[in-house]
């Protein structure tokens, strides 16, 4: 999708912007509980927030969030990625995506006498495995599970340099 940056949050506003998408898509569209969407992990010093924004008009079109765990060095937790309606289709819930692994790579590779690498963990929904499938994601467990009444599967990708 043309005419649209992908930027990592840095302010406050910006982490705004990354809300109210998730409160559209998932609270609006989805039905997930709003006291459920924004958790104490969103401010967490080691979540990192991707906000995909139009160009012209600034308005806030995705976003994606990214969780690390100092306890588990080479693995982060991709989660919360969020395209508004018109934007789906268009290849911007990918550039989310690669912009999360990038900052996972660069920041949370680990190396062990090879070349640094980082697993790239998710919760997927059902409907959206297909997506994360495309994107070289495999399930990492057969167990489907009830997450705010959504169903879900992990998956996971390692990311190489």
């Amino acid at each position: 999708m043309s005419g649209v940056d992908v930027v990592r949050v840095t302010r406050r506003d910006q982490l705004e912007d990354a809300w109210t998408v998730r409160m559209e898509v998932f609270v609006g569209e989805q039905g997930v509980p709003a006291e459920e969407e924004v958790d104490d992990l969103d401010t967490a010093p080691t979540t990192t927030h991707v906000l995909a924004v139009d160009r012209a008009s600034g308005a806030p079109l995705g976003t994606g969030r990214l969780l690390a765990d100092p306890a588990h060095p080479g693995e982060v937790h991709l989660g919360r990625l969020a395209v508004r309606a018109a934007a789906r289709g268009t290849g911007l819930g990918a550039r989310l995506v690669v912009a999360i692994e990038a900052i996972a790579l660069a920041e949370h590779a680990v190396g062990n006498d090879g070349p640094l690498a980082v697993t790239v963990v998710l919760s997927a929904q059902e409907s959206a495995m297909g997506f994360y499938r495309r994107l070289g994601y495999e399930v990492r467990t057969g167990e489907r599970y009830l997450d705010a009444g959504i169903w879900h599967q992990d998956m996971a990708r390692t990311v190489t340099a």
